[in-house]
């Protein structure tokens, strides 16, 4: 007799701590509110010579140390377009806010957004030649839940407010949350949700935490080898036929390619060199040295594009001296031209962000364009208003015997772009401009946790990535629940700048959202919270003969190499 399974009751789970990025998101939706799905393909794509060529191998180099391939373990969004070879996810976050299929034909949602039908499309199946139906996901998100099961570390963030779950039929996924939350369907639309065929969970969790070619996904290629930190090689799936409606290849979703291989080459004038000589066909990450390289030679292709998330900006630690004082705060943003140092240090290969969020997606803000120019008199009596009058033997401004002292411990493996090259000329131009002592300090990542757990922290650097804001934006601004702002460094504890980012994220309506992010926006800015520097972005170059790069409109990110091609 077929019985209907119990829904799960996962109750409440702790948020998903991440210091990655969580990756792009997609969704559409149905019955009671009905989210749009663009029916205008506008995904890019890169160099064109002709009709695409079926087949040929691909070495790929990469910065990213991708130490495992389990995209439900990997929370890295510069590895988010190499786990998608392999692992598709169930929906599609596109750059303009709204959702599509991907795996899943659609979603059903209520008027009260508690509960979402995830409607499966038929004919899917897994790289093993499973089936994908409903008992899949089910068993899929078990996994995500049992924090006792040792899969995954921690819970992610967009199942948090989910009570109940259950096969409703072959097709059908039904969830019910206890509080609308986009998170839930950004959730849906990363590869972090992706199913993974039901023999794979058979498997010891030694070989599920590092992946590998056992984890049967669905995607446009399989998983042929995988050497951590080393190389992964993606081998052409064939019979690979379910792409969202936007993307530029909907009539060609199987790759082209018959083999690609990722090769993790950390140091940037590796890659470089590795290119030059032919041993790779692109390198990702193309350092600002080596652009005209690139640029600026025929036999090369250069190509670099804003992402989508938190551009790379410094966070004020307000709850302690002397950001505490938000003079010092505004001294510090107009002490300095910040702009003329980045057009020094990157001349031209980055553009500078003026505003919080990316200029990617509908949350962009262009109006805070040149906000905070630099101002040396004005930053100077500010600090002469705050206290800070005297000075040492080596300029320094004291106040109480106290230096003006700004200490910006950062993880070392996240100090990248020139980073740290662009800290060292910040440090001296504040020092010069307004006697003030700027330390980044790079550490080890134990020890960077450890500092800010003591709160011993002034500035924290960061930028994080993805489809949509949300993620970031919980991490970075939300300080008074700790399982919510795990990166909150600001300690802001401000009442109506987490108003705002609660009405962004616990509602599906895209205006409502739109309209909080700009408030948010405002509110970081006019309290100096924030100094926004860097906009991110994502380059690659490549030999003249590859064609067919496709971004993804909701990140900015490459999509992969599904649709990529060599000529001759």
């Amino acid at each position: 007799m077929n019985r209907t399974p119990s829904p799960r009751r996962p109750g409440r789970v702790a948020a998903w701590a991440l210091t990655g990025a969580l990756a792009a998101s997609a969704l559409t939706a149905c019955s009671g509110q009905t989210l749009a799905i663009s029916d205008d393909p506008s995904a890019e794509t890169g160099a064109s010579a002709g009709q695409p060529v079926e087949g040929g191998e691909l070495v790929w180099g990469i910065e990213t140390d991708i130490t495992t391939v389990n995209p439900h373990r990997n929370g890295q969004d510069k590895a988010t377009a190499v786990l998608r070879n392999a692992f598709s996810p169930l929906l599609y976050r596109n750059g303009d806010g709204q959702f599509e299929p991907w795996i899943a034909a659609g979603v059903d949602i209520s008027e009260d957004e508690l509960t979402y039908q995830l409607r499966l499309r038929d004919g899917v199946t897994f790289s093993d030649g499973a089936a994908l139906d409903a008992a899949a996901v089910v068993l899929t998100i078990d996994k995500l839940i049992d924090r006792q099961a040792g899969y995954v570390t921690q819970t992610p963030q967009g199942l948090q407010f989910v009570d109940s779950y259950e096969a409703t039929d072959p097709k059908t996924v039904t969830f019910k949350l206890s509080q609308p939350d986009i998170q839930f369907l950004l959730f849906l639309s990363t590869t972090q949700s992706s199913p993974l065929s039901p023999a794979v969970w058979e498997l010891p969790q030694t070989t599920l935490e590092p992946g590998g070619p056992q984890l049967a996904g669905i995607g446009p290629f399989t998983i042929e080898s995988f050497t951590p930190s080393t190389e992964i090689v993606f081998v052409k799936r064939a019979d690979y036929a379910w792409t969202p409606q936007s993307f530029a290849h909907q009539d060609h979703p199987a790759p082209y390619l018959d083999q690609v291989t990722y090769r993790v080459l950390k140091e940037g004038s590796t890659r470089t060199g590795a290119l030059q000589q032919g041993q790779i066909d692109v390198a990702s990450d193309i350092q600002p040295l080596d652009v005209p390289l690139f640029r600026d030679d025929p036999a090369f292709q250069y190509a670099r594009f804003p992402v989508g998330g938190t551009v790379y900006s410094y966070y004020l630690n307000v709850s302690k001296a002397p950001f505490d004082d938000i003079r010092v705060r505004q001294a510090f943003i107009l002490g300095a031209d910040y702009a003329a140092i980045l057009a020094s240090i990157f001349q031209g290969t980055y553009d500078r962000a003026w505003a919080p969020l990316s200029v990617v997606g509908p949350f962009a803000d262009p109006s805070l364009e040149g906000w905070a120019e630099v101002d040396v008199d004005k930053a100077n009596q500010l600090l002469d208003q705050a206290g800070w009058t005297e000075r040492d033997s080596d300029g320094i401004r004291l106040k109480d015997g106290q230096r003006l002292t700004v200490r910006c411990p950062t993880g070392a493996p996240f100090v990248r772009e020139s980073r740290d090259t662009v800290a060292i000329a910040v440090a001296a131009a504040l020092k010069q401009n307004i006697g003030l002592d700027f330390k980044y300090e790079p550490v080890d990542l134990g020890t960077e946790a450890e500092l800010a757990a003591a709160n011993e922290i002034e500035l924290f650097d960061n930028s994080y990535g993805g489809a949509d804001p949300v993620t970031g934006v919980d991490l970075l601004y939300y300080t008074s629940d700790p399982t919510r702002g795990f990166l909150g460094r600001g300690h802001y504890d401000d009442p109506e700048l987490e108003a705002v980012i609660d009405q962004a994220r616990f509602t599906i309506d895209l205006d409502q959202r739109k309209a909080a992010y700009l408030k948010l926006q405002e509110i970081v800015t006019s309290k100096f919270y924030v100094l926004p520097l860097i906009q991110t972005q994502d380059t690659y170059a490549a030999q003249a003969n590859v064609h067919g790069f496709e971004h993804d409109t909701g990140t900015g990110q490459l999509l992969g190499a599904t649709t990529v091609w060599i000529e001759g």
